[in-house]
């Protein structure tokens, strides 16, 4: 009933016609960027991404088309030239590109997050974030955002000091030998390094320092597919289908 009135409120775009004629949504992704989309070792396609698109297609009552072979450089061009109905393939919302396409609502964010011993679940620290470090240590990893965030906060805090690691499990690892007192690391190294082990300890604090959302993308003038997508987006957040998933996949802190 939802869809029907998204339909019947204003003149359908190409894309959303398409769709609804064909009965098919064709999903650009690049399938190789684990846990999110991959070819598992029975050739099967899956991932976070993978199940997203699914879920998506289920609820707007149509098929799924994967065009699963695609560079992640090409996604964009493959929207623009109508291969594809949309791109669902841990795209990073980039504000330079919304003169061509449109983002719906995130569906996860990737960005840098502060991990601790501790964390969420209540220890005796009392960081809160970024601006609570001064006079502790820090590891993260070398050249990413998470380092330049880190080397601008070492500028502002008193003692603030830096371990800079090859990798972002090596930075969590210094958190736990006790080499550091927090790790800033992307959002899916988090998770995953504290999914790893059964002994207490890791968890993430705060907020995002970092944010680095994730989102489906449509062209730009394909405003009611975009519609249809957000609507099913909520929908799948307040139904706790989209909890589930993170913690299926993303080994979501319990």
């Amino acid at each position: 009933m939802a869809l029907a009135v998204l339909t019947a409120c204003a003149r359908p775009d190409d894309a959303w016609q398409r769709v609804l004629e064909s009965g098919i949504l064709r999903v650009g992704m690049d399938a190789s960027f684990p846990p999110f989309e991959f070819v598992a070792a029975d050739g099967a396609l899956t991932g976070f991404d993978v199940e997203l698109a699914r879920e998506l297609a289920r609820r707007l009552e149509v098929e799924v088309e994967f065009v699963a072979n695609l560079p992640y450089d090409g996604l964009y061009d493959a929207l623009a030239v109508g291969w594809v109905d949309v791109v669902i393939s841990a795209l990073v919302v980039n504000p330079a590109r919304m003169g061509d396409v449109a983002y719906s609502a995130p569906y996860f964010d990737a960005g840098q997050v502060l991990v601790m011993a501790g964390g969420a679940d209540g220890g005796t620290s009392t960081v809160q974030g970024m601006a609570d470090l001064g006079g502790r240590v820090l590891a993260v990893e070398l050249g990413t955002r998470g380092d330049l965030e880190a080397r601008r906060w070492a500028r502002r805090l008193l003692d603030l000091t830096l371990i800079h690691c090859q990798t972002a499990d090596d930075a969590l690892a210094a958190v736990r030998s006790g080499q550091a007192d927090a790790a800033l690391v992307d959002h899916v190294s988090a998770l995953d390094g504290i999914g790893m082990t059964d002994e207490p300890g890791l968890g993430i604090v705060g907020e995002p320092v970092v944010e680095e959302p994730y989102a489906v993308a449509v062209h730009r003038q394909g405003w009611q597919l975009l519609q249809a997508i957000n609507h099913a987006l909520s929908e799948m957040e307040r139904d706790g289908t989209l909890d589930r998933m993170r913690g299926e996949w993303l080994r979501e802190e319990r």
